[in-house]
């Protein structure tokens, strides 16, 4: 039997909370990634040295793999290349690796991994090409790992069939050969999957609710000649289904989000490194910026950073205001019940809704990246009405799912499996 989930978010706009003030930490020499939740500052920490490689398990359509590239100050760097041959078997020599490559820091589906995917070819993940008939990624590049103790290994991912990455690993010259399978089905309350190459295992799951990550990782910068540098950054990326607007050149305590909504970005390093500078004595904060963050739930907090302690201490500081939030009701002046239902699915979805007076009703289905998969739209009489929502061909995941009428808006997330 179908179970009716009568449960709804009705969004409103006002001055919501006082400011919190939030202390995350880095660890001294930024030795841990922090992964942070801003509904209740619930924090969960990584050491550095804990993981190599991170694969996207999320999505059936997604297959983005991602380096570690975080390193405490003055730390030696792991680094990750292109090999100089596309042939496992073949020996390496270090001294031959020439093309390193760096997670770009724009979208999780795609890490270093995939780097070197042609954009124009959908079926190219960088790491392997997909077969459209089987529906399986298969492998087709070797790569290069140099650990931060300075030894080398090559790996290939070999292929992602039915949810499950195999990879191996061996010396540069083929000895002591490791294969390794990684599941998403494992990893089902988790964005990814974070493997130790050294152990074969994989760590506990970071919940994937969080919405910021503080960690170090290589940003672009211009190196004064027309070209790019990367460089060891401290940062704050956010999660997928996060978006940030940033606020330049504004008094923070006054900015309102409703002069940046339309700003807003799925990005992940719109927050980034550049919220301080170092003088070459002490950081420096930017004293005229804000950033609004909304999280999947439809919550929008506003952050300032206003301290921080560099590597001493690894300590940010920033307040933290809720300006918009979800709330759970049926107080809405447009809208009486809601029920989406079934949810989860495995097929379509319908909106049923009763409306306190009539009007023309815009649905929008959004991934958990902001993106949106599907929009229409209906005329709403005063009383009960359907939205049938066509969710059949659309990948497992979760999906938000929002029906605005005159200046209320319904937001509540679907997992379609």
């Amino acid at each position: 039997m179908k179970r009716l989930l009568p449960v709804i978010a009705v969004l409103f706009a006002t001055a919501i909370s006082a400011q919190d003030l939030v202390e995350v930490s880095y660890g001294p020499s930024y030795k841990n990634q922090a992964y942070y939740r801003l509904s209740d500052d619930a924090t969960t920490s990584l050491d550095n040295s804990s993981w190599d490689i991170a694969f996207t398990t999320y999505g059936n359509n997604v297959a983005g793999i991602h380096f570690n590239e975080s390193a405490v100050t003055f730390g030696a760097e792991a680094a990750l290349y292109l090999a100089p041959t596309n042939n496992f078997d073949d020996p390496i020599n270090a001294g031959d690796l020439t093309d390193r490559l760096y997670n770009d820091e724009k979208s999780w589906d795609y890490g270093a991994f995939n780097s070197t995917r042609d954009i124009n070819d959908p079926n190219d993940f960088g790491w392997g090409n997909l077969d459209a008939g089987t529906g399986d990624i298969i492998g087709s590049k070797v790569f290069v790992l140099r650990f931060k103790n300075g030894t080398f290994q090559k790996l290939q991912i070999l292929s992602l069939t039915q949810g499950v990455y195999t990879l191996k690993h061996a010396d540069l010259n083929g000895s002591n050969e490791t294969t390794f399978t990684v599941d998403k089905a494992n990893f089902q309350d988790s964005d990814f999957a974070f493997l130790a190459l050294a152990t074969g295992q994989t760590l506990p799951s970071i919940p994937h609710n969080w919405d910021l990550a503080f960690l170090r990782y290589a940003a672009p910068n211009d190196d004064g000649a027309g070209g790019v540098i990367q460089i060891m950054s401290s940062g704050v990326l956010s999660a997928p289904g996060v978006e940030v607007a940033q606020a330049d050149n504004v008094v923070p305590s006054e900015v309102a989000f409703a002069d940046y909504e339309d700003s807003l970005s799925t990005e992940l390093d719109i927050i980034g490194s550049d919220w301080k500078f170092f003088n070459n004595v002490s950081w420096t904060l930017a004293a005229d910026r804000a950033y609004f963050v909304k999280a999947p739930d439809g919550n929008v907090w506003k952050l300032v950073f206003v301290d921080f302690g560099g590597s001493a201490t690894g300590n940010v500081v920033f307040s933290k205001e809720l300006v918009v939030q979800t709330k759970v009701g049926e107080e809405a002046g447009a809208f009486g019940n809601v029920v989406l239902y079934p949810n989860p699915t495995s097929d379509d979805a319908t909106l049923l809704f009763s409306a306190k007076t009539a009007g023309h009703a815009h649905v929008q289905v959004a991934n958990l990246f902001g993106q949106n998969v599907w929009t229409g739209s209906c005329h709403a009489t005063a009383g009960f009405n359907a939205a049938q929502l066509p969710l059949g061909h659309l990948p497992a995941g979760q999906y938000l799912v929002t029906a605005k009428l005159g200046t209320e808006v319904l937001a509540q997330k679907i997992v379609k499996q």
